[in-house]
C-alpha cells in the first residue's frame, strides 16, 4: 500500500478545484516542460488542489518516493495502458500511466474516476519551466 510521506493527512473533498490565479498571473505564466526533451506538457493555470493540497508526496509498492503535482490538463502527456485500481493513492480513483508525447519519459499518472472526475499526477522533478529573463 502507498504511504503518504510528508504533510497533512489528507481528507477527501469532493472533486478537484483548480487554483484561484488572477488575470495578471494567467497572462505572465511560463509554459511547465518535460525535463528531458523540454516539450510543452501543461501550464501553472492547470494546477489542482485534489484532497486539500496542489502537491503530495506517495511511495510505490517498490519503496520510490513520488512528490507530484495535480493538473486539470497536461496537452503534453499520452495516457498509456489499461485503468488500474492496484495500489490507489487517491481511493476510488483508477489510474493509467501518463507519458510525455515528445520522448516517451514517464511523467506520472492520469487519475479518473466516476462522473467527471480526472486530473494528472505529474512527477516534479521530471518536470521544468524556462528561467525568467532579466
Amino acid at each position: 500500500m502507498f504511504a503518504l510521506l510528508k504533510g497533512r493527512p489528507e481528507v477527501s473533498t469532493g472533486a478537484p478545484e483548480e487554483i484561484p490565479q488572477s488575470h495578471a498571473q494567467v497572462r505572465n505564466e511560463r509554459a511547465i516542460l518535460c525535463a528531458t526533451c523540454v516539450a510543452t506538457i501543461t501550464s501553472p493555470r492547470h494546477r489542482l488542489v485534489v484532497h486539500g493540497f496542489h502537491q503530495h508526496r506517495f511511495m510505490n509498492p517498490a519503496g520510490l518516493p513520488f512528490h507530484i503535482g495535480c493538473f486539470a490538463e497536461a496537452i503534453g502527456c499520452t495516457v498509456v495502458g489499461p485503468d488500474s485500481n492496484e495500489y490507489p493513492w487517491f481511493p476510488g480513483l483508477a489510474w493509467r500511466f501518463a507519458l510525455c508525447a515528445a520522448c516517451g519519459q514517464h511523467l506520472g499518472w492520469h487519475f479518473r474516476g466516476k462522473g467527471s472526475v480526472a486530473f494528472f499526477g505529474l512527477i516534479l522533478d521530471r518536470l521544468t519551466q524556462p528561467r525568467e529573463d532579466g
